[in-house]
This record gives structure tokens, C-alpha cells and sequence, in this order.
């Protein structure tokens, strides 16, 4: 096992996203419980491991995060939506997509409906957008309008990485190669003002 691969576990730990979730913060809450971070080592153990996808996904949301919240860098749940290029049952989509939502606050037919109107979470990712990329994601601001589209594609970049050892090592290894590297297999490939559609309108969420 090389040195990278043996502490994939503590690289994860130290990659976190900084989250408020206004609806814990409304029901008067302790801070750590509406303002935390949500680190890959915490989605590694909510999907029960480490694999390629579900580092793409948090790197995707990551990126997206600093693009849409850049004046804090901190996702704020219920603000976003997000529109999966590929269908729910193709390209490991559900576990992608339940990464997103668990950092987000974003759900499809699962969410929380909302309380009066306000802090809804239910209805806010959908699947098979055929104008976006297999590998791409939507992710739509709602307050403002703003959104980009992150594609993930590692393939080219493992590829050329040459990696010779065996499975599950390989894996690992490429994942640690994944993080360190990530503007490699990441493409931001839109950031407009407007939301593709008028669907998306402030829920009360914060």
C-alpha cells in the first residue's frame, strides 16, 4: 500500500464544505447544529465507501458552492436546486445524487415538504436533463438566479495516470490522485444569472 493511499481516510477528513441549514437555525438549535461542515470522510460513511463517484460528486457540489455562495463560500440548504444530466438509474446517479442532497438539503420525492411555506427540501433535484452532459450537473441558485453546470469526467486523467496495481489498492490510489488533482477532471462549462427556467423562486429558506 503507498503512502498516499494509506491515508485516503485522513485526505477525506480534512475536505469539508461549510453548511447552514436555516431551518435547524429557525427552530432554535445549537449552532453546530444549523452551522457545520460536512467533510468527503462523512459521505464516504454515509455511502458505506470510498469510490470515484462519490468523490466527483462532493467535488462537484464543492465547485459549485464557491461559485454560487462566493461571498461566504457556505451552502446554504434550500437555496439550491439541482438537475442531473443523466437519468436516475444510469451512470451511479443515485448514490451521486444522494451525496449532493445530503450536503445540500436538496431531495427529490423524499424531501421535507416544508413547514407553512418556508424551509422546503422536497422537489429540488430531478434527472435526465437531455441538454446537459451524462457527466454534468445543474446546480441553480434560487434567491438570485445564478447557475452553473459542473461536468466530472475522470477518464482521460486516470488513463493517463497509468496506475499498475491491483484492485482494491488501484482504486484507492486513484481516488487519492482524483483529489489532489481535481481542476483535471473538473469542467465548469456554464455560469449564467438567470435560472434555465421560471420554476425556481424563493421558498422561505432563509
Amino acid at each position: 500500500m503507498n503512502h498516499e493511499s494509506k491515508n485516503l481516510e485522513e485526505i477525506a477528513s480534512l475536505r469539508k464544505i461549510r453548511v447552514h441549514e436555516p431551518f435547524a437555525e429557525y427552530l432554535n438549535s445549537l449552532p453546530d447544529m444549523h452551522s457545520f461542515d460536512i467533510s468527503l470522510l462523512d459521505c464516504y460513511r454515509m455511502a458505506g465507501h470510498a469510490c470515484h463517484a462519490i468523490t466527483g460528486a462532493f467535488l462537484m457540489t464543492e465547485a459549485a458552492i464557491e461559485r454560487l455562495f462566493p461571498e461566504t463560500k457556505v451552502c446554504e440548504r434550500g437555496d439550491i436546486v439541482v438537475e442531473f444530466g443523466s437519468n436516475l438509474d444510469e451512470r451511479a446517479t443515485g448514490p451521486r445524487s444522494n451525496v449532493i442532497s445530503f450536503i445540500t438539503g436538496a431531495w427529490a420525492a423524499t424531501g421535507f415538504p416544508g413547514l407553512k411555506g418556508n424551509f422546503k427540501r422536497k422537489d429540488l433535484v430531478s434527472y435526465g436533463h437531455s441538454e446537459l452532459g451524462k457527466n454534468s450537473i445543474r446546480f441553480c441558485r434560487i434567491s438570485n438566479g445564478k447557475n452553473v453546470v459542473i461536468e466530472c469526467d475522470p477518464s482521460e486523467f486516470l488513463n493517463n495516470l497509468a496506475c499498475n496495481l491491483d484492485f482494491p489498492e488501484k482504486w484507492r490510489t486513484e481516488i487519492c490522485a482524483i483529489l489532489k488533482n481535481h481542476l483535471k477532471v473538473l469542467k465548469v462549462s456554464v455560469l449564467c444569472e438567470t435560472a434555465p427556467n421560471n420554476l425556481y423562486r424563493p421558498n422561505g429558506c432563509c
